[in-house]
């Protein structure tokens, strides 16, 4: 368990069966392969082939961003992502491909989204015009006035700002005989004035430098208006509506593509994403004229398996197995029991082991069950989430095993809420308590801890918890120490720490009262052994008694972290007691609302049943969080690192459709 064990396989193989023995590796789904960053290129062929997928999925992902809002999928992502997809083989998508032009595909859809974006456009310019001759409509001769004027008179409009108005109107009176001007309001205290003035040809320079140098803003009115206001105005009603209509039209034309294509484009989307996989691992190999070497990873468990399904391809096919090599760096994939291996996913999200070393997975999976069952600490909530999970389980037949293990695992951690919810009596909140009081006898005698009344006490064991997880990491962190030779790394940065901590924590429990009166002369022993191992072996690299002597304090000194941790294990009090308060307030205010005439029953159902709801999603948050952040800071902080890769193997991409080759059902 822990941290599989892998061989390193060396294919060699006659370039006949290339695309044999890429399907072999790709259906396996267990065999990573070995690149090399610095290969210059890849061979022509199959980099003329990676080209044509990767224009395909271009293709592909154009129809799927274009077409998605438009298509009404008969299966729902979630379902989608618990396993509800067609069950298809390569070879009916590969027909299906060869059926499919994609291109045409794609360029009939960038057809009708080009006209539907031309005619945004003008439907923009319209609406842009409408509002403009809107702001005309003071002027009562025809708009042609101000577009093509007369043999004699021209004009223009704009608007002029409330503090400059004044001085327009001063600049203009030079020109009254010669010009005539029509206002939208003229009063001055207006924000803005729209005006139009009407001024002979001879004087349009002048008048327009006087227009403009006192605070006009022209407008720029398309020569196409020409009408009276009413008439453009009616005018540009009928042409956006006209607009619309064939905006409509074209929609319309593009839904009936979305229900075409989008199917086939999900189909092919995991065929040609699963086609580009097979080329960049196929691009990873050396080649002489006729032979082709692919290196690859495979679990020690599967290598017998895969060799037999290679071997079948052909008989000039050879593989060689080999453990490891000294420059070697193999990826971790992580190998647990079916208890433990929900668990995998929170080391993957720190980072994973390097290989050969330490999986902390294990280690972690108890703390957690434990810290998560403290942290939401409700036996009711922990019904909701045991019945939701048991739902999925019981309507989704075929999840896929890394979503199976993220909900077993919330599954794990219900339970310990249940444990901790009994044995702390809280029931959605103080349920029993309020409306079901008979049960409350009951209800009691399962209770061991009470976080309402003796908080304290809660908090006792939150923080014993807390030295437990975070002496627990040192222990590991000695056993590598250990395992790689390194014993006085062990004995003075990790043993004499946990001699230093635990004799301190013993001394003060026993000083307390709660341990028999041995223990406190045990307790000052293992500090005191502890201190004088850490004191010395701090200063070990250094020279003089005194530099010496300054490491060792300063060492000490770092106690103070460790206090820090400790402390930071009462989040498992906050979180557990504010889930409870939470569900006690949701109760108080459905009981408010009982009291309400006629409907205050209806009305406590609808508070306590959505407030229920809603304070199982935020406090379930909090309990995944709030653990784990104890996992990775305070206990990964004392023996792990992580540093290693996730194990990828070469696979079929599977998000619309499952790849079996066993299936012979059409695509």
């Amino acid at each position: 368990m822990g941290v599989a064990k892998l061989k390193k396989a060396e294919l060699y193989y006659h370039k006949s069966v290339r695309e044999e023995i890429a399907a072999v590796l790709q259906d396996s789904g267990v065999c990573q392969v070995i690149g090399d960053p610095e290969r210059a290129a890849r061979p022509a062929e199959i980099e003329a082939r990676l080209s044509e997928s990767e224009e395909r999925l271009s293709d592909v992902r154009y129809l799927m961003r274009t077409l998605s809002g438009r298509y009404r999928d008969p299966i729902p992502s979630m379902d989608r992502l618990l396993g509800e997809r067609p069950i298809v083989s390569m070879a009916n998508l590969d027909r299906l491909a060869r059926e499919t032009d994609l291109a045409e595909a794609a360029a009939a859809v960038r057809r009708k989204e080009h006209e539907i974006n031309e005619l945004k456009l003008e439907a923009a310019q319209i609406n842009a015009n409408q509002a403009l001759i809107s702001s005309l409509s003071f002027f009562p001769l025809p708009l042609s006035a101000l577009t093509e004027g007369t043999r004699t008179v021209r004009g223009v409009a704009g608007t002029i700002k409330a503090e400059q108005f004044n001085a327009f109107k001063s600049a203009l009176a030079e020109f009254a005989r010669d010009t005539e001007v029509f206002l939208s309001g003229g009063a001055a205290a207006a924000r803005e004035v729209q005006a139009v003035v009407l001024f002979s040809r001879d004087l349009g320079t002048k008048v327009l430098e006087a227009c403009t140098r006192n605070g006009m803003s022209l407008f720029d009115i398309p020569a196409s208006i020409k009408g009276s206001v009413q008439e453009e105005t009616a005018a540009l009603a009928a042409k956006l509506a006209e607009v619309e209509d064939r905006e409509g039209v074209i929609s319309d034309e593009l839904d009936a593509l979305a229900e075409k294509w989008m199917p086939v484009v999900q189909k092919l989307s995991d065929y040609w994403n699963s086609l580009a996989g097979r080329y960049r691992a196929q691009g990873e190999s050396d080649e002489t004229d006729r032979t082709l070497r692919t290196l690859f990873w495979v679990p020690e468990r599967d290598a017998a398996q895969v060799q037999k399904r290679l071997e079948a391809v052909s008989p000039n096919v050879a593989l060689f197995l080999s453990d490891p090599g000294e420059g070697d760096e193999p990826p971790a994939l992580l190998e647990n029991g079916r208890f433990v291996r929900p668990f995998n996913i929170l080391t993957t999200l720190y980072s994973p082991p390097l290989y050969g070393g330490t999986d902390p997975t294990p280690c972690l999976a108890p703390f957690f069950f434990i810290f998560f069952g403290m942290c939401l600490g409700d036996a009711g909530y922990a019904l909701v989430m045991l019945g939701v999970i048991g739902w999925l389980f019981k309507k989704y037949r075929r999840i896929p095993s890394s979503v199976k293990d993220f909900v077993t695992l919330f599954a794990f951690c219900a339970v310990s809420t249940f444990v901790y919810g009994v044995i702390s009596g809280s029931f959605f909140g103080n349920f029993i308590d309020s409306f079901l009081p008979f049960l409350v006898p009951l209800k009691n005698s399962l209770m061991l801890v009470d976080p309402m009344t003796n908080p304290m006490q809660v908090l006792g064991i939150s923080l014993l918890l807390g030295v437990v997880h975070l002496m627990f990491g040192l222990l590991i962190a000695a056993y590598d120490n250990v395992r790689a030779g390194q014993y006085l790394d062990a004995a003075g940065d990790n043993i004499a720490w946990f001699l230093f901590i635990t004799g301190l924590c013993v001394f003060g429990t026993a000083a307390g009262g709660l341990l028999p009166e041995p223990f406190v002369l045990l307790g000052k022993a293992m500090a005191i052994a502890g201190a004088v191992v850490i004191f010395l072996y701090a200063g070990r690299g250094k020279k003089g008694i005194l530099s010496k002597a300054l490491s060792g304090f300063l060492a000490l000194y770092g106690s103070t972290s460790y206090l820090g941790d400790i402390l930071s294990y009462s989040r498992l009090l906050a979180l557990g007691f504010g889930s409870a308060v939470i569900g006690m307030i949701i109760n108080l205010l459905g009981g408010m609302s009982a009291e309400i005439p006629y409907v205050g029953w209806l009305v406590a159902i609808v508070v306590i049943a959505g407030g229920h709801v809603f304070s199982i999603l935020i406090n379930i948050l909090g309990a995944f969080v709030h653990p784990l952040r104890l996992q990775y800071v305070e206990f990964f902080g004392k023996f792990y690192s992580g540093g290693g890769t996730s194990y990828e193997p070469l696979t079929h991409s599977q998000e619309y459709v499952e790849i079996d080759n066993r299936c012979t059902s059409g695509a």
